[in-house]
């Protein structure tokens, strides 16, 4: 920061304000929501556990916000709620309080004539008069006891509301308990009020700076969108836009199921920060850093295009397929550095991919190994360096076959590129299936059960007791691949890794020594595979894997 920013220390002013003022100065474009924030991501439970919070008086903690004349774009809806600017004057901009604002907003004031606000969840909200329970609007439809939440700060709605307890309920009784439980209701969210605490005086830099300090813990923002906020220029740069449009751009390539902290740490290489940087209200609060990110976002979009390139030359089609995402961050960094290699160079880096993947090398170490990993993956692309790797060891034995079909393993990640690489065949007998496309589109439902039921326990969860299918086939495999006829069975079966004899026993529905007979033809077809690609062999023959993968359904 600069000494003028120092300088301008802000004001901080704390006060109570009823829920209905903050909520009036949302609408009339007082209170504003910066772009910088993350859009309203709550689920439906959250918002009925807010509503419950208010109903009994219960704090729903304080709202920060900080005060300037300064131009700064803010988001055009607050929830489901469209909301203009005022044009002239002092606003106010939500720093902390973003979900819960939005909620109040929209289930109180969300009415039909509003535009569908495209969230995935439902702002027409009811409490029960008679439970005192917020809910959704119940299947078997509405009962005069559903008091509509929208209805609460307005009068003329709240007395119609009341009017519809009064024409539908017969027993008197019965409906003045309804009429004095809509009263307590509307009382409670009336009379709620809520600290409200005002950072006025500061800069840009100062309200990112706490804004982002709030954010430090839990699970409360994604660590692109924390530093989109540390990096937010008005009318510029903004990170967690551009990282959505370079995940929209490798998703026609399998690729956009990949987490979006990879292409941030792909980034922070490029800047030459840390890959594991935690702090980002320390990294990227200084000017010259900011000024940089532009230039290393744009390097990394080239440089993951390059990486995953090569990734689909070696049979990654999918980030499905990649066993560590940090695989495609090193190659990122390697690429950007290094975007035409030498054939032996390349050769080297090939061998490093598979090594790593069927080791599970990325599995077992810290963040201390892995930065100096990535010093050697740097050291190769710039100096050509044929013997830089010694944290990896390329000489390590493969951890073995995997005994259980577990997605989470980078392990069982290996194996099915090898599995693809068999180039497996519709189960319809015609043409080939696109592994890669599959894992885009199903995730782990890619592979169907060969035998659905009634194998042993270490053969129904083998992975020799999964295959690729049809994305429209329904059930285990076994039934598709008794209805072939020769030779069309024979290369289906070929394709998925069947030994010859495999085909026997289906003929013979001898379903236990089907699999048997596959999972040693899969383990010796891997270890031919692993051989081709420099990796050397396992200690033994197959193990447990280790859920250590980047990713998990």
């Amino acid at each position: 920061m600069t000494t003028d920013n120092l300088n301008r220390t802000p004001e901080v002013k704390p006060e109570v304000v009823f829920l209905g003022k903050i909520l009036e100065r949302v609408t009339d474009g007082r209170m504003l929501v910066p772009e910088f924030q993350r859009p309203f991501v709550w689920r439906q439970r959250d918002m009925l556990d807010l509503l419950s919070s208010v109903l009994n008086g219960y704090p729903i903690g304080s709202l920060l916000v900080w005060e300037t004349d300064g131009q700064v774009s803010p988001m055009s809806r607050v929830g489901p709620i469209p909301v203009t600017p005022r044009p002239k004057g002092v606003r106010a901009y939500i720093l902390d309080g973003h979900q819960r604002v939005a909620t109040l907003l929209g289930t109180l004031m969300f009415h039909d004539e509003l535009e569908n606000p495209q969230h995935d969840v439902d702002w027409k909200l009811y409490c029960d008069l008679e439970a005192m329970e917020f809910l959704t609007e119940p299947r078997g439809g509405l009962e005069p006891q559903h008091f509509p939440v929208r209805e609460l700060l307005s009068t003329s709605g709240y007395l119609e509301a009341c009017r519809e307890i009064q024409d539908k309920v017969a027993d008197h009784k019965h409906a003045a308990k309804l009429l004095q439980a809509a009263d307590k209701l509307a009382n409670a969210v009336r009379n709620f009020s809520l600290p409200l605490i005002t950072v006025s005086e500061g800069d840009m830099d100062t309200a990112v700076t706490i804004f982002a300090r709030l954010n430090r813990k839990g699970r409360r923002m994604s660590p692109d969108e924390m530093v989109s906020a540390l990096t937010y220029k008005v009318d510029q740069f903004h990170l967690a836009k551009e990282l959505d449009k370079l995940l929209d751009d490798i998703s026609h390539r399998g690729f956009g199921g990949l987490d979006r902290i990879f292409p941030l740490r792909a980034v922070l290489a490029a800047m030459n920060r840390d890959i594991y940087a935690r702090d980002f209200a320390d990294l990227l609060i200084k000017p010259e850093l900011r000024e940089k990110l532009p230039e290393a976002v744009a390097a990394t979009r080239q440089a993951i295009d390059r990486a995953i390139n090569c990734l689909q030359g070696w049979g990654v089609t999918s980030d499905r397929l990649l066993p560590y995402g940090l695989q495609l961050v090193f190659l990122a960094e390697f690429f950007r550095r290094c975007p035409e290699p030498s054939q032996e160079v390349a050769n080297l880096l090939q061998r490093w991919f598979w090594v790593t993947s069927f080791t599970g090398w990325f599995g077992g170490v810290n963040s201390t190994q892995a930065r100096l990993a990535l010093a050697e993956v740097r050291d190769l692309a710039d100096n050509g360096n044929l013997d830089a790797f010694k944290q990896v060891n390329l000489d390590q034995p493969a951890l073995p076959f995997p005994s259980r079909f577990d997605t989470r393993s980078a392990r069982v990640h290996a194996f099915l590129l090898y599995l693809a690489s068999l180039g497996p065949r519709s189960l319809r007998g015609e043409g080939h299936l696109d592994p890669g496309a599959l894992h885009a589109e199903l995730r782990s439902k890619a592979l169907s059960y060969v035998v659905g039921s009634g194998l042993p326990s270490e053969l129904q969860s083998s992975p020799a007791n999964r295959m690729y299918a049809d994305r429209d086939h329904r059930g285990q495999a076994l039934r598709a691949l008794a209805q072939l006829d020769d030779p069309v069975l024979e290369q289906v079966l070929t394709s998925h890794g069947f030994p010859h004899e495999a085909r026997e026993h289906l003929e013979g529905n001898e379903r236990e020594a089907l699999i048997k007979c596959r999972l040693e033809h899969l383990i010796d077809g891997e270890r031919s595979f692993m051989c081709e690609r420099g990796v050397q062999m396992p200690q033994h023959r197959s193990g447990d894997p280790i859920a250590d993968s980047d990713e998990s359904d």
